[in-house]
């Protein structure tokens, strides 16, 4: 596939994110794909990836992500993004805790790193700042 079609791609992945479709998802999904993310103990598959997104939408039921930048090389897209949402449900710990609902919206920068095979997402890379999502959460200490 073209970068181009790569960059598309990417896109309509985001707009499933915005449209909180997460069973959508895995239809830009490779076979053997894997996910990395903030919270997670290493690299997970597709069902794992869903139930983290899944936790994520659950505890900012307005989240959206507007895509500031887009470079695509080869087989790999890179997008950077601004994640937005309020603190409206429960949000899921990497140890099976929840902690409840803050009332107060987040703002989030972050990059996706994105490797293609054959036009599906074989591998994705996500990085944001987890304590800093926290702390405009008021769930520790401000930096």
């Amino acid at each position: 596939m073209s970068e181009q079609d790569n960059i598309r791609t990417t896109e309509a992945y985001y707009d499933a994110l915005n449209a909180h479709d997460v069973g959508r998802l895995s239809q830009y999904q490779a076979s053997g794909y894997t996910f990395q993310a903030p919270g997670l103990p290493g690299p997970v598959g597709s069902g794992e990836d869903a139930a983290y997104t899944q936790g994520f939408i659950d505890a900012f039921p307005d989240l959206h992500f507007e895509l500031t930048h887009k470079i695509a090389q080869g087989d790999f897209v890179v997008v950077n993004w601004v994640g937005t949402g309020t603190h409206d449900g429960p949000l899921r710990t990497p140890s099976g805790d929840s902690v409840p609902a803050t009332g107060r919206k987040g703002t989030n920068f972050g990059s996706n790193t994105i490797e293609f095979e054959d036009g599906k997402v074989l591998h994705s890379w996500v990085y944001f700042d987890m304590a800093a999502l926290l702390a405009q959460l008021g769930l520790m200490p401000g930096m």
